[in-house]
Parts: C-alpha cells; sequence; structure tokens
C-alpha cells in the first residue's frame, strides 16, 4: 500500500484569507513549471464551488484539466479530485484525492493540513510518488509565503 502524501504549515494569515488564496489565486503561487500542457503554462484556474474544474492555460490557447473540486466549504475545506498519472498525463479514469483542511488557530494563524488520498490508484510508479512528495513541499511553501506576504 502506498502512503498517503502529508503536508502541514501553520500560515500567519487569517482563515479566510488561507482559503481564499487556495481556491482564487492559485495562479499567484502555483509554480508554472508544474503542469502536464504539452507547452508553457501561463495560468492555473480553480473554478470556485463544488464540480467545478480545475485544469491548466498554456501558450497555444490549450486548457489542460487536472481535475475537480470534490468538496467546497468555505472557508474550513477543500477536497480535490486529482486526475494525473503516475506518468504525469491527465487521465479521467483516474480518481485521487487532494483535502485540504484550513484550521483557525488564532485571529491570523492558520493551520493547513493538505493530504493527498488514493495514491495507489496512480498506477506504477514509485518514483512518481516521490516526486510528488517534494512537489506539494515546495508549492505549499510557495502557498504559504504567498499568503503571508499579501496578509
Amino acid at each position: 500500500m502506498i502512503p498517503n502524501i502529508k503536508k502541514e504549515l501553520l500560515v500567519a494569515a487569517a482563515q479566510e484569507s488561507c482559503f481564499k488564496a487556495f481556491t482564487q489565486k492559485m495562479d499567484l503561487w502555483w509554480p508554472k513549471t508544474h503542469h502536464v500542457g504539452k507547452c508553457a503554462m501561463i495560468a492555473m484556474v480553480l473554478e470556485q464551488g463544488q464540480g467545478g474544474r480545475w485544469y491548466s492555460k498554456h501558450e497555444d490557447g490549450s486548457e489542460v484539466n487536472v481535475g475537480t473540486v470534490l468538496s467546497w466549504n468555505p472557508y474550513e475545506l477543500l477536497v480535490l479530485n486529482w486526475q494525473i498519472n503516475a506518468n504525469f498525463q491527465y487521465d479521467p479514469g483516474v480518481t485521487t484525492e487532494v483535502e485540504v483542511q484550513f484550521i483557525a488557530e488564532g485571529p491570523k494563524t492558520t493551520r493547513v493540513l493538505m493530504e493527498h488520498k488514493d495514491l495507489h490508484r496512480l498506477g506504477e510508479g514509485g518514483k512518481a510518488i516521490e516526486s510528488m512528495d517534494e512537489g506539494w513541499g515546495m508549492i505549499l511553501n510557495l502557498y504559504k509565503n504567498t499568503v503571508e506576504y499579501e496578509a
């Protein structure tokens, strides 16, 4: 069994600010190098609300799906369907979950817990999982820095 990827951050910002930055400003902190499109990424988009699309936009005008919003509970919980396989390609048959909890620890302090679940569904690719663990760490640090800079 492949263990879930878990990350925990203590962010110096209010719970509402943390949720909004994650859901409305993903393009500000998601690295342009981390995408599965065929050419350079120009934007990462997360449509608000349950059922919203999660996708990247690219220089050639294409849009590449990453997944969908499974659960939307402002300002406490976000669950995303990650549909990128172990070969880092969009695959609508793949369903893993990225759960993000935003826990207020004070008026300007939020604990953000991220867990990427069901990684066994990605198929073969232990290196991919290891790479994803490192990638999530880097991406969430960019998120934290962006939120704290704006707070």
